[in-house]
């Protein structure tokens, strides 16, 4: 053998070993987001599933609401928008729980056509027994070579279950900020730091830069523990503040959004080093207030927090384990079996898929937790943070994205009289999927997890 062919084939075979260590290394340490949740979770079968809409182009970011308060009506309402976050509101209706779905509307208000963030929808129940849905959508900056500029939120309000909608209103945008006085004026004498509106460098107010519009809006109650009619909704902006919005109404049934307050002030540190988003608040059966969190520092797990005084105050906020570490959590609450299922985005920081990818977190699930709320405010209130604790009684496995990414599980989530559970979210959850489109998941609890 000459020396040449001596040295191609010692190349030759430092190649195949270095490819052979590299798939060693690669298949022994393999992962999914599903491998480090220490939870039993189970598959939600196909026969569960059904598709709302899908196009060549990407849709995405739904919330869904039941338009009755009636029990003899499963009248639905999706809403979503044609883009990543930010495009032309899609609505569509079912009379029927979601078994099936109307066409996509077209008599929808013409300021729905720019919307500049995903859409939020919320039913108001009245103590006069009457109610409205409303629709939210924030108006953020965006990028600096994007066409909008931070804006506030818009907002729409139906009175006859979503059949008419009112055109877009606008609060603490631009036009609000510069009615407002500038920094030192006496009009802010005596209001808290938290309280004051955001100024420039030249004391100008700016206006709001609100990222997913009321993430929640939760009912509020009176001493006596009694529903009153104002509702605190919360957004967040860039620096990560989370706010409240207090929403009531006029005697001319106007509305009237309370001035945004930074109410996690107390809690800026871990807040801030969380860069906490997109919350949740879900009111248990007990009165308690449960905030849950996104984790946008990916260095942290998501969030809890409780409050036991209508959000006046809140406990310290602790990192979940992962089975309820991701992003969107939306809860629902099934009166017949005492269970709370929350769903979300499965995404775990810090986690690599394999030790060669450069990928540093695992997700590409949309997942659904399953537990009571009193596990949760025990956790919040007296457990010591354990990335696998056990905490719930299982989780859900609705589907998964065909290339592992995370752009999937923002969903909207109801619970029907019955005990019929009907989440909406989007993602490319077909193996032929380009782009995102909006699925449904439809069950009850005794459907899925095994007794």
């Amino acid at each position: 053998m000459s020396k040449r062919m001596k040295m191609t084939v010692a190349a030759a075979l430092t190649v195949f070993i270095i490819v052979v260590i590299l798939l060693s290394v690669y298949a022994g340490t393999r992962q999914t987001a599903l491998d480090r949740v220490d939870l039993q979770y189970f598959y939600v079968a196909d026969e569960y599933l059904s598709v709302v809409d899908r196009t060549d182009s990407y849709l995405g970011h739904p919330d869904l609401v039941k338009t009755s308060a009636s029990s003899d009506s499963e009248a639905l309402l999706v809403a979503y928008p044609a883009g990543h976050g930010k495009g032309e509101i899609i609505m569509k209706e079912s009379s029927d729980g979601g078994n099936t779905w109307s066409e996509r509307r077209t008599d929808l208000p013409e300021s729905f056509a720019d919307s500049q963030e995903t859409p939020t929808l919320y039913r108001l129940d009245f103590t006069d027994g009457t109610s409205k849905i409303l629709l939210v959508s924030g108006c953020p900056s965006w990028s600096a070579d994007d066409e909008y500029e931070a804006d506030g939120f818009n907002y729409s309000l139906s009175s006859d279950a979503g059949k008419t909608w009112t055109e877009f209103s606008n609060a603490y945008g631009i036009e609000w900020a510069e009615s407002m006085p500038d920094k030192g004026d006496p009009a802010y004498d005596g209001i808290p730091e938290e309280e004051l509106p955001n100024f420039d460098e030249n004391g100008k107010v700016l206006p709001y830069d609100v990222i997913v519009a009321m993430s929640s809006l939760t009912r509020l109650k009176d001493d006596g523990g009694n529903y009153i009619d104002a509702w605190m909704g919360t957004f967040h902006d860039y620096g990560f503040y989370n706010y409240t919005s207090i929403l009531t109404f006029d005697d001319n049934g106007e509305p009237n959004w309370s001035a945004p307050r930074k109410f996690l002030h107390d809690r800026r540190d871990t807040e801030s080093a969380a860069n906490l988003c997109e919350l949740e608040i879900y009111r248990a059966p007990d009165d308690t207030l449960i905030l849950l969190g996104r984790s946008n520092s990916r260095t942290m797990n998501s969030m809890i927090s409780v409050s036991t005084d209508e959000g006046a105050t809140w406990s310290e906020l602790k990192e979940l384990p992962y089975c309820l570490t991701g992003d969107r959590h939306k809860a629902e609450y099934d009166a017949a079996t005492g269970n709370l299922i929350v769903s979300f985005r499965l995404y775990l920081p810090g986690l690599k898929p394999n030790a060669l990818s450069v990928q540093k977190n695992l997700g590409g699930y949309w997942v659904a937790w399953v537990g009571t709320p009193e596990a949760l405010i025990e956790y919040a209130e007296n457990s010591a943070f354990d990335k696998t604790s056990r905490l719930g009684s299982g989780m859900l496995v609705i589907a998964e994205t065909n290339d592992g990414a995370s752009d999937c599980g923002y969903s909207g989530t109801v619970c029907l009289d019955d005990g019929t559970f009907v989440l909406i979210s989007y993602g490319k959850f077909s193996s032929d999927a380009d782009e995102p489109y909006i699925l449904q998941a439809k069950f009850r609890l005794s459907d899925v997890i095994p007794t």
